[in-house]
């Protein structure tokens, strides 16, 4: 059957076949994708710019009904109605007319397709095109039977849920579906990933010594146990992952649950298996005096190491894009799930699903010459700083230079802090897209007041000048939460003022009142958040970012490896990989910090260290990014790239170097 599966006919045969098949399938989907995306775009161009204050025209029949008419024909979602009022502003117009277009065509999708291909004509095409790649390059690797085999496999092991789903009557959604994509998963997942060591290995077969060695790092990776291990570990724990999500819970949470966990098992199990198979494969070598057959040839040392990292870039590309793939496919496959309600199904689409970007305010700075007056004033004020200063303790610029560090730093703290019954006006630049886009953006805000008591509520209004409309809220400190923003409060440079009140307003004495402690807030934690892009390309970039760090990594371990035993090695190199981890938290708590001796002193030193040469590795955290539907741009993986892929994988690869070549591999016992 091997042989068969070789020849051309064969091939031929099969890759016609399974194209016509998936052609049969794909060819209408399109077909009914782009006459969806069509159909949103007249009701997107119909609701656009309407006022339902007018009371007439589409505005009022969509928040009276939560219907649209177009072309004599009504589109309907009964749920829209107890949520209307969020597509519209304060003056009636609807702002959000392409989430609303995107409610009242669900309706119209046939259920032989699933709904995340109908959204977007472009991702139709892309999952055809990758399928159709997917099935090709199956065929042509000799990896038919084995297909064939694995769809039969995953065949057999869902058949009892297939004969429950009869029994109970139920075939065109069975009860146990989660549980049947789960086992396809496994066997999807196992042949994507053969497939793609297959590639890998293809790709690194030329004749250059660096490439034949990073082939043979491949080959090893696929042999040990270790490694396999890993993978196997991967290909059962992702499809598993939604299994343990409570289908009860909002839909939002679950995705965002999803991608939290599914992201950072792929990152860890990655992460491990690159450290130990970096070091193993090195260490062993040396150890086990295999490397000899490799230096006798005409191979560097240079070209040894570098192949070797070459290997586990290899090796961790095949395993990052077979767990995005996965990844992918089940959370679009999950957002098809039933929401708790309209209000959740937004939410999905413009808090988690999205790629937002966030500003926070421009705070005024403290001129030169004020802060010059006001150090001048303090010490002409305080007789024990004049003291220090007249007996030689202390020098004056000493003095001066702490009192500036204290005085910016209370000026800034005084910027996000408000007295009872008093006002600040915050202001945010930069959202000119958000004002000519039409959309609205989001004012994400979490206060601390008094003893920040999470059993309290507390008072605060915002205020826009731009109009003079205001919202009073009742916030609980230390909890975050969200305030819509329409872009008409945004003006023609792209600033968005609000003024902050502490204070409260009594509805039956239509009164305002103070509120009764003093609100602030950490500098990061008032920000404007405004969507960007999609949920596509930002998972793409997040996992480009980890498939960075893993290089990283994987240098790192063959490094250490290179002059250290397997066991000092690996310790080495999991220390380096967790301080990286933890080092913006140290950052953080480095802030909070008071040491009061030496011992508190040398710890926190030494985490002032490990956050200074550490800091960039745990800077962007893709998982909880794309949790929160936060931006990764193109210039932050292009800065991960230079950081980790050129300048950490070039000096670990140099020190590397130096103490391997120095390295004694074969000394002459003068015995066998």
């Amino acid at each position: 059957m091997g042989l068969v599966q070789q020849r051309t006919g064969f091939k031929i045969t099969f890759t016609v076949l399974f194209l016509v098949i998936l052609g049969s399938y794909f060819l209408p989907a399109t077909i009914e994708s782009f006459r969806i995306e069509t159909l949103e775009q007249s009701i997107k161009q119909l609701l656009t710019g309407s006022n339902r204050e007018l009371g007439e025209g589409p505005a009022v029949e969509f928040a009276e009904e939560g219907s649209v008419t177009v072309n004599g024909v009504t589109y309907a979602d009964p749920r829209l109605v107890s949520i209307a009022d969020s597509f519209f502003n304060e003056s009636g117009d609807l702002v959000a007319a392409s989430q609303a277009a995107v409610f009242l065509v669900a309706s119209e999708m046939p259920d032989w397709i699933p709904t995340f291909l109908l959204e977007q004509p472009q991702l139709t095409l892309g999952v055809w095109l990758v399928a159709s790649l997917w099935l090709v390059l199956v065929v042509w690797s000799g990896m038919t039977w084995s297909f064939l085999l694995s769809l039969s496999a995953m065949f057999l092991a869902s058949l009892p849920f297939w004969l429950g789903s009869i029994f109970f009557g139920r075939l065109d959604s069975p009860p146990n579906i989660s549980a049947i994509l789960a086992i396809c998963g496994m066997g999807f997942l196992g042949i994507t990933f053969a497939l793609l060591t297959k590639v890998a290995l293809f790709v690194l077969s030329a004749p250059v010594p660096v490439i034949a060695i990073a082939q043979e790092l491949v080959r090893e990776a696929v042999r040990q146990r270790i490694s396999v291990a890993f993978i196997i570990l991967l290909v059962i724990l992702l499809p598993l992952i939604p299994l343990w999500i409570d289908e009860k819970e909002q839909l939002r949470y679950q995705l965002q649950s999803y991608l939290s966990r599914s992201i950072s098992i792929t990152y860890v199990l990655l992460a491990c298996m690159t450290l130990i198979l970096g070091c193993a494969s090195v260490a062993f070598e040396i150890r086990d005096r295999q490397i000899w057959q490799v230096m006798t040839k005409p191979v560097s040392r240079w070209s040894y190491l570098v192949g070797k990292w070459l290997g586990l870039v290899a090796i961790n590309a095949v395993g990052i894009t077979t767990a995005s793939l996965a990844i992918f496919i089940s959370v679009e496959y999950m957002k098809t799930r039933p929401a708790m309600d309209a209000q959740d199904q937004l939410a999905v689409r413009t808090e988690v699903l999205t790629a937002r970007s966030g500003i926070t305010p421009v705070y005024p700075n403290i001129g030169p010459t004020r802060l010059r007056e006001l150090v001048t004033q303090k010490i002409e004020d305080e007789a024990v700083l004049r003291e220090e200063i007249e007996t030689g303790r202390r020098t004056e610029l000493e003095i001066q230079a702490e009192l500036i560090g204290e005085m910016v730093k209370e000026f800034r703290l005084d910027q996000r802090k408000i007295a009872p019954g008093e006002g600040k006006v915050v202001r945010f630049e930069g959202l000119q897209r958000t004002r000519d886009k039409g959309g609205e953006a989001k004012l994400q805000y979490l206060f601390h007041c008094g003893a920040s008591s999470t059993h309290e509520v507390h008072p605060l209004i915002f205020r826009f000048p731009k109009d003079g409309s205001w919202i009073d809220i009742q916030y609980v400190p230390t909890v975050g939460a969200s305030l819509r923003i329409p872009s008409n409060l945004i003006d023609e440079d792209g600033v968005l003022e609000i003024e902050l009140l502490n204070a409260g307003f009594d509805k039956a004495s239509n009164q305002f009142y103070p509120a009764g402690w003093s609100v602030n807030w950490d500098f990061d934690k008032l920000e404007v958040l405004y969507e960007v892009s999609g949920f596509e390309g930002n998972f793409l970039r997040a996992m480009l970012v980890d498939w960075f760090k893993l290089s990283f990594l994987g240098v790192l371990a063959v490094a250490t490896a290179s002059f250290l035993s397997f066991p000092v090695a690996c310790l080495f190199s999991f220390a380096i990989f967790i301080g990286g981890s933890i080092a913006p938290f140290l950052g953080v708590s480095l802030d909070q910090y008071s040491p009061t001796n030496i011992l508190e002193e040398a710890i926190s030193w030494v985490a002032y260290m490990v956050h200074v040469l550490l800091y960039r590795f745990g800077a962007v955290k893709p998982s909880q990014m794309l949790v929160e539907g936060r931006l990764i741009s193109w210039s932050e993986v292009m800065l991960e790239f230079v950081w980790l892929m050129v300048i950490w994988a070039g000096i670990s690869m140099f020190f590397g170097f130096i103490a391997f070549r120095k390295k004694e591999l074969a000394i002459y016992s003068g015995q066998g």
